[in-house]
């Protein structure tokens, strides 16, 4: 795997109880979720930050967030997804597992851009895990510290590769769209 680029993504806001017998799971968007998703998009294209590939958690509220991702910005519309339901409730260690799954994909020496829609607390550990502090972002890392909110997205470069502190964080984002009052 040659993902040099990583783009990890904490799903928008929800309703506080999922769906009669779906349960957390199935927990699901509200509007606030959908406008930040769609501002969540708009920024991924404007940063460049098109993925090649995404590994989506199997809970309604993770697709539902990559939809909505994809409703705010059409450039996104075309990128394979991977609906892993590892990434429910999982470990640093367990989303490290899937990301290693992933294979190269075009020329071996171009690296990938993936990301990865999740929650917390996996996906903050996660980054605190891969990031090496020495090569980090100073604001990307004040803006880290103040929390990993909902529609939170952490960018991590590499040379090569992702494994545990080898990894540069180097852009902290909270997408929040126009909703109505």
């Amino acid at each position: 795997m040659t993902v040099t680029r990583l783009v990890l993504i904490r799903h928008a806001k929800t309703e506080q109880v999922g769906p009669s017998g779906l349960g957390d799971h199935g927990r699901r968007l509200l509007p606030r979720g959908q406008a930040d998703g769609h501002a969540a998009g708009q920024w991924l294209v404007e940063q460049g930050l098109v993925p090649d590939l995404v590994l989506c958690s199997s809970a309604v509220r993770a697709e539902q967030t990559w939809e909505a991702m994809t409703a705010g910005a059409h450039e996104l519309d075309d990128v394979e997804v991977w609906r892993e339901p590892r990434i429910y409730e999982a470990s640093p260690g367990v989303l490290l597992q899937a990301l290693s799954e992933v294979p190269d994909v075009g020329e071996p020496t171009a690296g990938l851009t993936v990301a990865m829609v999740g929650h917390a607390p996996g996906i903050p550990s996660l980054v605190v895990d891969l990031a090496d502090p020495e090569r980090a972002d100073k604001l990307a890392v004040d803006a880290f510290n103040v929390g990993f909110a909902t529609m939170a997205i952490a960018v991590l470069q590499a040379p090569s590769g992702v494994s545990p502190g080898s990894m540069a964080l180097t852009t902290m984002h909270t997408a929040r769209g126009l909703r109505d009052s």
